[in-house]
């Protein structure tokens, strides 16, 4: 199943999918069937190793569950799920894998829809063929590709509480949250303004440790500091600081808001060309 969770910004999406994502990865039950799965694959001549659990991910997971030693995703990169192509290497899907993507609308751009692949775009249609579970969270389901939204099933957060403890560390987190069963629902749901009841069942999850100690929260901070090394910050002149005429007239000369050259690419791009980027 492909699972789709949103929600406005910190509101706890990722957290909330690392939760998801922990207990997977304490999962008996699916390890077995995932083990068995193996040993069947092997005995008809392949030659694979048995993961210590099957959970993977887009960013760096440390699993933890009182009693076990911490446990750590398989980093994949979304834009390499597929079947095999002349393209693009693909990952090798473990069976029974649990796949979580952050920020999925970077790698399901709604808006790039005509560039989508046919090797992913099949894979994501028939993954559940290999027992494999995805889930993907994003701001607005709409930014993800319309075909991946038909195929999935999604879950609003609606609010988030933290509990903490006598000192001040976070001991508990709770989750209200929406869950909608298929995309039909989902448009009814949006339709009438998030109003029609019929369309979801409320739950409340909760999860008695610090999830947010899993995972880093602040991963993508560094894409706002990359190619930058060399420079320093932008900085505007002030009337506040300078009241002369000439100061002002240099800071209107100054102030750009234009659109760059090369922002936008163009529309025509050959599917060739799409499938270079992402290698």
């Amino acid at each position: 199943m492909i699972t789709i969770i949103f929600a406005p910004p910190r509101t706890g999406k990722t957290c909330f999918m690392t939760h998801i994502l922990n207990t997977y990865a304490f999962d008996r039950e699916r390890f077995k069937l995932m083990r068995s799965e193996i040993a069947r694959k092997n005995q008809n001549g392949f030659n694979l190793s048995i993961p210590k659990h099957c959970v993977s991910a887009n960013y760096d997971i440390t699993f933890r569950k009182y009693g076990y030693s911490p446990r750590h995703n398989r980093r994949i990169n979304p834009y390499k799920l597929g079947f095999k192509n002349k393209f693009v290497k693909t990952h090798f899907n473990i069976p029974y894998e649990v796949i979580g993507i952050t920020e999925a609308q970077k790698y399901l751009n709604s808006r790039m829809s005509l560039y989508f692949p046919d090797w992913q775009s099949r894979w994501y249609e028939q993954h559940g063929h290999d027992d494999i579970d995805i889930f993907l969270d994003t701001q607005r389901p709409m930014l993800i590709d319309v075909n991946i939204r038909e195929l999935a099933q999604f879950i609003e957060i609606v609010k988030l509480e933290i509990s903490c403890d006598e000192y001040k560390r976070v001991s508990k987190l709770k989750w209200t949250i929406r869950k909608i069963d298929n995309s039909g629902l989902f448009d009814k749901y949006m339709s009438s303004g998030k109003q029609d009841t019929s369309c979801y069942v409320e739950e409340v999850v909760e999860a008695n440790y610090n999830v947010f100690r899993c995972y880093n929260s602040q991963s993508c901070k560094p894409k706002f500091y990359e190619g930058h090394l060399d420079e320093d910050f932008d900085l505007e002149y002030s009337t506040e600081t300078d009241e002369s005429l000439e100061g002002y007239i240099k800071f209107l000369q100054e102030f750009d808001d234009e659109l760059p050259d090369n922002f936008y690419q163009s529309r025509t791009l050959k599917k060739e060309k799409n499938y270079a980027q992402l290698q």
